[in-house]
């Protein structure tokens, strides 16, 4: 069987294309069953494009949120003013994350930067 992941989105809006291809692997990797677990973490100035409302990002959110957990940073959502504008998001599981990544880690996740 495959493996668990955890794609991480990290990049700022300068990488969109970089966010792009890691929100693409993970929905294909779940709609294709490549892995066994696809989980999705915001982190980082890759939230802005949320809190923006990025067309192609909102694009493969709302494709994302109907088939696996997408998570994103409130600690780095507060420093930026933004957690109102996430928790509008259907789906977006708004937490802190530290935890959350820890517990992936614990179960042998392994984490996909993008």
């Amino acid at each position: 069987m495959a493996k668990n992941i955890v794609v991480m989105i990290n990049s700022g809006k300068d990488q969109k294309a970089k966010i792009l291809t890691g929100l693409t692997l993970a929905l294909v990797g779940k709609q294709k069953h490549l892995f066994d677990d696809v989980q999705v973490i915001f982190f980082g100035p890759s939230e802005q494009l949320i809190a923006e409302k990025d067309p192609d990002i909102m694009n493969m959110l709302e494709q994302l949120t109907k088939v696996e957990n997408v998570y994103a940073c409130q600690l780095v959502g507060d420093s930026m003013k933004i957690t109102d504008k996430l928790k509008e998001v259907q789906g977006l599981n708004v937490t802190l994350v530290g935890p959350v990544i820890a517990d992936f880690v614990a179960k042998g996740y392994e984490i996909l930067n993008f």
